[in-house]
């Protein structure tokens, strides 16, 4: 048994906002891409609506409020992930456990990569400045314990200032020569030129894109979605969308509407459409197996 788990914090000013939908997905991403027995965990203190599969452990509150000068407050804030790497990790996180980042997309098999017998491997960063990136590692609790026990915000502030980051930063400081995974592994990150062309198992978004800003991009529209089940109500764009609403068939497990149609919209609303095509790429995204649409303006869709 492994544990997969992944963090959230609310961070005032930054640059990206994190919800339970977000931490569903990343879950059934994990889900049907593993078969090595796993429990999945989220990390937070947030009073999020998740499934009974996903376990929720509350942060022990090491380094929180440690900031260096290197690294703008806009960007994740992530010296709080250092509490793994306690000598008691294991008490807390389990005896083997692998951290991934929230803003990814699954779309291989992860077994090759979470059966490794490394005590601790991670991902391999981009430059020398960045020699690790923390988006993924593997760790066998309590094995590079020295990054928690020697940890000081003086010494982060150096870090710092050689390397990119502010965690990740500390652990290339710390443990200089450790195992990576990268592209031949099928580990890559949006945006940086890929010399291999096969689809790759696990695609990090490090920088302010997002893989729902990109769901229109195939790969990525067809892995970043939830575990497909439910019928969801599309109220599109064309003027027939209220004349078409008395003709569907209910229920409905959610409703998707454009933003004219939004501001009239008695109830819960699963998301706001730009389009069509953003409409069906969102109930896609949201895990409906069954689609009824209400005022589409594109046939095709």
């Amino acid at each position: 048994m492994i544990t997969v788990l992944t963090w959230l914090w609310a961070q005032p000013g930054g640059r990206t906002i994190y919800g339970s939908h977000h931490v569903c997905i990343w879950a059934d991403m994990i889900r049907r891409n593993l078969t090595i027995p796993h429990q999945l965990v989220c990390v937070t203190d947030e009073q999020l609506d998740l499934p009974s599969h996903i376990e929720v452990i509350r942060p022990p509150g090491d380094f929180t409020d440690v900031r260096i000068p290197s690294w703008p407050e806009y960007r994740p804030q992530c010296l709080r992930r250092l509490s793994m790497f306690r000598p008691d990790a294991a008490e807390i996180f389990g005896p083997r456990f692998v951290c991934t980042d929230l803003d990814l997309v699954v779309g291989g098999n992860l077994d090759p990569l979470f059966s490794t017998k490394d005590k601790f491997r991670i991902c391999k960063g981009t430059a020398e400045s960045r020699p690790y990136n923390g988006s993924m590692f593997i760790l066998t609790a309590g094995a590079r314990a020295k990054v928690y026990s020697k940890f000081t915000p003086e010494a982060a502030v150096k870090a710092g200032r050689r390397f990119v980051g502010s965690d990740q930063a500390w652990i290339a400081h710390c443990l200089p020569a450790e195992r990576t995974w990268s592209e031949p592994d099928g580990v890559v990150f949006f945006g940086v030129p890929r010399e291999i062309e096969a689809a790759p198992r696990i695609m990090f978004f490090a920088g302010k894109t997002k893989p729902w800003m990109r769901l229109q991009e195939p790969w990525i529209g067809d892995h970043y979605r939830l575990n497909a089940s439910g019928r969801c109500l599309v109220l599109g764009y064309s003027p027939s969308v209220w004349d078409d609403l008395e003709l569907a068939q209910g229920p409905f497990d959610g409703v998707i509407a454009s933003p004219e149609v939004a501001e009239h919209w008695p109830g819960e609303l699963t998301a706001i459409a730009s389009d069509d095509m953003d409409a069906a790429q969102l109930a896609h995204m949201h895990g409906f197996d069954e689609t009824v649409w209400c005022g589409k303006t594109r046939r095709e869709v």
